[in-house]
């Protein structure tokens, strides 16, 4: 495999980091996008380009500005954001840019994957900008939304409490202010009250089941039999069913796999690659 560590600013001049795995350019770029507080070399986007580059899949493992907690200034350029300071609806510059950056490398057709909280962003830029090149989306462990994962990861008491706390701030103007919230395990979440009332909220549009009826390309949806709660057999078939390519929808259950497929990345890895192949023949 040849691969490159490359970067780059989207319109609203944020530095995003990746790695580019070149294939052929007769097949779409696939474009994988990590879940919340993760990056482009953890997860699905460090195991995914070992298994479908060696069968001619040009890859881009990209972070999006909610990669880890916290970042740092780059090159003078990035604000400070991460997974507690982003905005849902700036989801949109990050696809746009990685999409840009695999068309200059040649690739006139992307496919967009996304485990977890990437889901709703991917979903909500097709919907924005409906990108011709879209040839089809892999949705790995999808959100129902975000706010009902959220609820389900601190627990409902914890996140009326985040909620409250978010808009008594908001309406000081204190959104410099950190709201932590305590996780269902060891891990705490940390927001500032405008990146949890812009992805958690009421009125948050990070919702997988309604942005879903607005994309039109084949859809490829995957749950682990051991997956988190919320992400459902009943709500893959409620997605499927919603979604504007319907006929071209597919569902895929991976026995024995958790919401990160630790020990059943290469069961993942030949779901997608069989369902590439088959749509690249089609």
């Amino acid at each position: 495999m040849k691969c490159e560590l490359v970067s780059v600013e989207t319109r609203d001049r944020v530095v995003l980091h990746g790695a580019f795995f070149e294939g052929e350019l007769r097949k779409p770029a696939v474009i994988i996008l990590h879940g919340a507080a993760m990056n482009f070399y953890t997860g699905v986007g460090r195991f995914m380009p070992e298994i479908l580059n060696p069968h001619g899949y040009a890859c881009l493992s990209g972070n999006h500005r909610g990669h880890d907690f916290g970042t740092a200034p780059d090159i003078d350029k990035q604000p400070i954001l991460g997974v507690m300071r982003e905005r849902f609806l700036d989801c949109v510059y990050d696809v746009g840019a990685w999409i840009e950056y695999v068309h200059q490398k040649g690739f006139q057709n992307v496919i967009l994957l996304g485990h977890s909280q990437a889901i709703p962003k991917i979903l909500y830029s097709q919907n924005i900008e409906q990108y011709p090149g879209v040839q089809g989306l892999v949705l790995i462990s999808p959100p129902p939304s975000v706010s009902k994962m959220m609820r389900f990861l601190v627990s409902d008491d914890y996140y009326e409490r985040g909620l409250f706390k978010a808009h008594e701030l908001a309406e000081l103007g204190m959104d410099d202010q950190l709201i932590v919230i305590r996780g269902r395990v060891t891990m705490p979440w940390i927001f500032t009250p405008g990146t949890f009332l812009s992805f958690y909220g009421p009125d948050t549009p990070a919702d997988t089941e309604e942005l879903v009826r607005n994309v039109f390309c084949p859809i490829l949806l995957v749950r682990g039999s051991e997956d988190f709660k919320p992400v459902s057999k009943e709500l893959l078939e409620n997605i499927k069913k919603k979604a504007g390519s319907a006929e071209t929808c597919k569902i895929i259950e991976i026995h024995g796999a958790d919401h990160f497929y630790s020990q059943h990345e290469q069961a993942l890895g030949r779901v997608i690659l069989q369902w590439l192949n088959e749509l690249v023949l089609a």
